[in-house]
């Protein structure tokens, strides 16, 4: 009996450890940013930017902004959250570091990060996401990206704060107006519902200059929600079937 007692508190003990411990996420992915060779909905429309990371903060560079294709090259766990071969939609974190067209480079997955802006982006991108269908909408989405990511006020607007943006052409001037609309929004609904897409962080790891990349991956419908729809699928066919066979007698 006493060594029944033992084990079952050492097994206890080693479970509670278990638990206890971080969950650390080691998926590596290889992937290759393919520019503008990518499905409808991505290009980008050069703007004037300034924020916390550009060497001189009083002064506006200009930028390509618009979100870009990447493709999975390869993945050293399988399954993973990715599939070789697989085509994502991907947006710059950083303004001062950069991913170069054709380049191929190693991230890091993480599915769940801890920074602080990953809420509002979720957001964000539930909300706009599926009006990305041009270059301009495109920049303003990387544009409203980058407010998130900069700003350090929680207040969103990109013509004040720490981060801001300029029209050097019509172009810019839409893409800045559309976000400054979005982002007028999400300042007003920073609670909203995040359950339509999933933030995904892909964090560089071999080259300190490549910057650190987003991307947003629809999310399954929960169990009980997919045995829901299966009992109205289920509900709906009994009832077409009784109404053919007519009504069963008493």
């Amino acid at each position: 009996m006493k060594l029944f007692t033992k084990t079952l508190a050492a097994s206890l003990c080693a479970a509670a450890f278990t638990l206890a411990a971080p969950q650390v996420s080691a998926e590596t992915v290889s992937i290759l940013n393919n520019g503008e060779a990518t499905p409808p909905g991505v290009g980008s429309v050069t703007v004037s930017v300034t924020g916390r990371n550009p060497a001189d903060p009083a002064a506006f560079g200009r930028l390509n902004a618009g979100g870009f294709g990447v493709t999975v090259k390869a993945n050293d766990t399988v399954p993973g959250t990715f599939e070789v071969g697989q085509n994502l939609l991907a947006w710059c974190v950083s303004l001062a570091l950069h991913f170069p067209i054709r380049s191929t480079s190693s991230f890091d997955v993480l599915t769940n990060p801890g920074d602080s802006w990953v809420g509002a982006l979720t957001s964000l991108y539930t909300q706009f996401g599926s009006a990305v269908n041009n270059a301009v909408t495109s920049a303003a989405m990387q544009l409203a990206i980058w407010e998130v990511v900069e700003e350090t006020d929680g207040s969103y607007n990109l013509g004040d704060g720490t981060f801001q943006a300029k029209a050097p052409n019509p172009d810019a001037g839409a893409a800045i107006d559309q976000a400054n609309v979005w982002l007028g929004w999400l300042n007003d609904n920073k609670d909203a519902a995040t359950n339509k897409y999933k933030l995904v962080k892909l964090e560089s790891v071999r080259d300190p200059k490549y910057q650190d990349l987003v991307t947003f991956v629809p999310t399954p419908l929960p169990g009980a929600a997919l045995l829901f729809l299966s009992a109205l699928g289920l509900g709906g066919l009994a009832r077409r079937k009784q109404s053919v066979q007519g009504p069963v007698a008493a």
